[in-house]
């Protein structure tokens, strides 16, 4: 029969036991998965940030976290990107938050913090997962600019915008502003000008694998409502064309049905060498038929056009009456997506 004092002693080892695996729990560090996102309700969002992105993105119904430390070579890209000068402060741990709705990836969210005159302001940008300004939200700012600018001219004007018409809006608002008497109201725009720049840098510098993945996922579900899930899978590709051999960077990303059945690709080529062709996107059935092949980017040459339109409906492997240079990468990325498919693995 055990005493007293043994079996308080066991009592109080097993609360201190409980006690040390909680807060074990509690320090460790949450890095969320963009593939999996947590499903919250805006009314559940754990802080003001989170709320965010349910104001900026109304369709999501999910989000996740991704954290990261901007090293020295992501610093200095950064800083080569930019037109003017950061401290070394504003580069140092960042967090991304990505909306979702259901599975399928809607837009970014990424806050900086900023000096303006009136004191720190808070700037939760909306960035789509083109790397374009979606929107923003001024979360934190003294002032009447600071409560009215997000709803402005200026703002709608900003919308859609990449990162080198921002650069170009933020040096035509610095001219503006050397050759005359500036308002308080401009000092702030330019702010927020600086502002978007540095969001628009940092995102596509730090996060560049992540946001590739988040919009080639999204352009999945787009192509493929039906799909499960996504097997992403990232080469290099040799062609033996007329003209010579070339090499090709190639992204096929195959599409499952909750069965687990192949339902089609897309397929991303992008030539090593200017002179070899255009980056193109293929979207194919799961019998390696062409659905459709469109440039991914801008073309200004309509024969090629009109080649690639001539590919819809036929078989990878077999191309027909096209250019000699784009049979034989249509039949070499046959091959490499059948190849990559029986080394299929999760994303």
């Amino acid at each position: 029969m055990p005493s007293y004092p043994s079996i308080l002693r066991a009592c109080l080892f097993a609360v201190l036991a409980f006690a040390l695996v909680a807060s074990a729990r509690a320090a460790a560090p949450q890095r969320a998965d963009a593939s999996a996102p947590r499903p919250k309700s805006a009314a559940g969002a754990a802080s003001p940030l989170e709320r965010v992105v349910f104001r900026a993105y109304p369709e999501s119904d999910g989000y996740s976290s991704i954290v990261c430390d901007v090293g020295p070579t992501q610093r200095k890209a950064v800083e080569r990107r930019l037109p003017f000068k950061v401290h070394f402060n504003e580069l140092g741990q960042h967090n991304l938050l990505v909306a979702f709705r259901g599975r399928r990836p809607v837009g970014l969210v990424y806050q900086r913090t900023e000096e303006g005159d009136w004191g720190l302001v808070d700037i939760a940008w909306h960035v789509s997962l083109d790397l374009r300004v979606y929107g923003f939200e001024v979360t934190r700012g003294l002032g009447r600019d600071a409560k009215e600018i997000a709803d402005s001219v200026f703002a709608e004007k900003l919308a859609g915008s990449t990162f080198d018409e921002v650069c170009a809006r933020l040096a035509a608002q610095q001219e503006a502003m050397a050759q005359g008497a500036s308002a308080p109201s401009e000092h702030f725009v330019r702010t927020v000008l600086r502002s978007a720049a540095k969001a628009l840098a940092v995102t596509s510098t730090v996060w560049d694998r992540e946001i590739e993945k988040l919009h080639n996922q999204a352009e999945g579900f787009d192509l493929f409502p039906a799909a499960a899930r996504f097997v992403r899978r990232t080469t290099k590709l040799e062609v033996e064309a007329p003209a010579g051999k070339q090499e090709f960077d190639a992204t096929v990303m195959y599409a499952y049905d909750f069965g687990d059945t192949l339902l089609g690709y897309v397929i991303w080529s992008q030539p090593r060498e200017a002179t070899d062709g255009a980056p193109l996107r293929w979207v194919v059935d799961r019998d390696c038929r062409v659905i459709v092949v469109r440039p991914d980017g801008v073309v200004r040459e309509t024969s090629s056009v009109e080649a690639w339109s001539r590919l819809s409906g036929r078989l990878l492997a077999a191309p027909g009456d096209v250019e000699p240079g784009l049979a034989a990468l249509a039949q070499a990325l046959a091959a490499l997506a059948i190849r990559l498919e029986r080394r299929k693995r999760a994303l």
